[in-house]
Order: structure tokens, then sequence, then C-alpha cells
């Protein structure tokens, strides 16, 4: 929920949109206060989105846990919350429309397959045919066909960046053989529904940023401003995540826990605001968001 009377540039819309897959710790934290504070310096809206598209990974409480830890944190987000498990007619309608231009195809090919070819789809099912009106749980997944061409764009924080995808990871599943959509279709059409102007998220999703920028081209839609700021990594050099166990954050001390999030933005608060309101630390945040500080970097020491 936003704060109330709060003033905001309708040209910038950024977003935060976990997955509900446990709580939110120290990496997900910092995704979410960059693209915050990236959002409130601009004077701009702040969405959150939960990207719920996995039921087997997800947990039911998760979702709440996470609204429940950005209020404490006082992290207010503007509009309702969009859940991309209630968005499945506009995905079927964006695989309809990229099927009707030929750009799909159905793929019957096995992990083990792509990891036999170093990971790089190599076009095996290409010249197959995709009916899009085909039965939902037909055993295929739905891959989108890529050229053998740079795509390039400047990210905000890490620079100029070349993909490509042909040579790199090769034609794409935008619907898996299990009958869920993917992330990259989703997010896609999410950022376009959602009028998203700008996304800062973690550098792990940075070899993403160009299917998902080949898929807004191919749907005609809005190209986003991307900012990918560095991933915390544990003593192993692992980001820090669910799945490597990382510990839920302490919400017992939210103007500590917003601190520590600042410093591993490299914002350099001031010792004093440790005392502070999660209110007037934020409010400092947002005068002196600086993401030049994170130039080129793409970890951060856990313990740093």
């Amino acid at each position: 929920m936003s704060a109330p009377g709060q003033q905001t540039n309708a040209s910038y819309t950024g977003r935060f949109a976990p997955s509900p897959t446990g709580p939110l710790h120290a990496g997900s934290l910092i995704a979410a206060l960059a693209s915050f504070l990236d959002a409130r310096a601009r004077q701009g809206r702040w969405l959150v989105r939960m990207e719920d598209l996995d039921p087997p990974r997800e947990s039911p409480e998760a979702a709440v846990e996470i609204l429940r830890a950005l209020e404490i944190l006082e992290l207010h987000w503007d509009d309702e919350v969009l859940y991309q498990s209630q968005r499945h007619a506009a995905y079927q309608q964006a695989l309809q429309e990229l099927g009707s231009a030929g750009q799909l195809f159905p793929c019957t090919c096995t992990r083990q397959d792509i990891r036999d070819n170093e990971g790089v789809y190599p076009g095996t099912c290409r010249q197959q045919k995709l009916n899009v009106h085909d039965n939902p749980l037909a055993d295929f997944a739905i891959r989108c066909k890529v050229a053998d061409q740079d795509i390039t764009f400047t990210d905000q924080i890490q620079g100029e960046q070349h993909q490509n995808l042909h040579e790199e990871c090769g034609d794409f599943i935008i619907k898996r053989k299990d009958g869920l959509f993917a992330y990259q279709l989703a997010v896609v059409v999410d950022d376009a529904f959602q009028g998203i102007s700008h996304v800062i998220r973690g550098v792990d999703l940075l070899d993403s940023t160009a299917r998902q920028i080949h898929l807004q081209k191919l749907l005609g839609l809005q190209q986003p401003v991307y900012g990918h700021i560095p991933v915390i990594v544990n003593t192993e050099g692992q980001k820090l995540s669910k799945q490597h166990h990382a510990a839920p954050l302490d919400l017992s001390s939210p103007t500590l826990t917003l601190y520590k999030g600042l410093q591993y933005l490299q914002q350099a608060p001031d010792p004093e605001l440790q005392n502070s309101s999660p209110t007037e630390l934020l409010h400092w945040a947002i005068q002196h968001w600086n993401p030049a500080n994170l130039k080129n970097r793409r970890q951060v020491d856990e313990h740093q």
C-alpha cells in the first residue's frame, strides 16, 4: 500500500516481483530496496507482483509473509498486488499471437539433449509445426525462435550489454512440458500490462534480459530501462538464496535490517541513522540514492 498523499511521476513505474517460495532474505531485500529507492528518488510509482507461476515450488503462506515483511520495513507499494497465477489468459493470448506469426514450435527434447549440446538448444525440433489450440497437457514444450544476431542494450548499472541468443542459448521455452507458462513470457506480458518503465533487479537475471527484449520486439511491446544490481554471495561464493539456505530477514529491528540493506547497496548510510525510525532512514536513502556506487559490480560479500 502506498503512503497517503504521495506525489508520483507518471513516467516512471518500477516493480518488485518476488516468487513466493519462502520468506524474504537479504538477497531479496536488496532487490526490493533498490527498486523502491530508484522509483521513489524519481517520484515514480512502485508496484509489487507475485511471480507465483510454479505451484510445486511455492508455499501458500509465503506471499502473505513477503507482503507483511514489506509493510514492516515500510516499503509501501502503489496499486493492488498482481498475481501471475491469475494471468494465464493473458499469457495464452500472447502465446497465440506469437504462434500465429510463426515464431513458435513444439519441442520434445529432454534436458539431457540440451546438456549434450553444452546448454545451447540445437534446433532439433525447429521445423515442427505448432497448433496453439492443441491440448494444453500435450507432452511437449513450446519454444520461441531466435535469430542469429546480437541484441544490445545499455544496463543502467552493468553498462553496455550484447548477447547473441542463437549462439548462447538457442530457441527458448515459453511454455513448459508440464503446461506451466515460463518466466520469460510471463514477465514480458506483465511488465507491459503494468506499464513498467524501469526494471531494477539482481544481476543473476541479466542473462534473461535479451530473451525478454526479443519477446518485446515480437509482441510490439515497450522495452523498459534495465538496471541489474549485484547479488549477495555467501562464503562459498554462492548467491544468497532460499536454495542455499539463506536466513529469513530479522523483522524485529526493521531499521537495522534496512540499514544493512543500504550497506550492501554501497549507499554508505550515516551510522547515526541506525537509531532512527524506518521512515526517517528511508527518507534519507531516497534523498541520497546513488546507483552509480554499484557500477559494474556483480556481487557483494554477505559478511562485508
